[in-house]
């Protein structure tokens, strides 16, 4: 299903807790967010300042960066997945694993 990036930004903010990060150092053409959950690295994605849906491909990145496998993604902008089951989903089971360039 196609997504906005004002729709992916609306469900990262206000369901799962992502912040809007600082943009120094980084392309401005982006919006950033990011996610601080003890004892884990900071989870940050990236969407563009335009109107046009987010492709496939493209939504694939985000559940990386989310560290999540699509499927999960899915589920989440869905509304299947909830904040708690992401924040188990990422301490238990990140994909790919923290320390992992995609």
């Amino acid at each position: 299903m196609a997504r906005s990036p004002r729709q992916i930004e609306s469900m990262l903010q206000s369901k799962f807790g992502f912040s809007p990060a600082s943009a120094r150092g980084r392309s401005k053409d982006h919006r950033w967010y990011e996610l601080r959950l003890r004892g884990l690295p900071t989870i940050r994605t990236k969407l563009s300042h335009s109107k046009k849906d987010v492709g496939d491909k493209l939504e694939g990145k985000i559940s990386r960066q989310l560290k999540v496998r699509r499927p999960f993604y899915e589920r989440m902008m869905s509304c299947t997945k909830g904040r708690e089951d992401y924040y188990a989903q990422v301490k238990k089971d990140p994909y790919p694993p923290f320390g992992t360039h995609y």
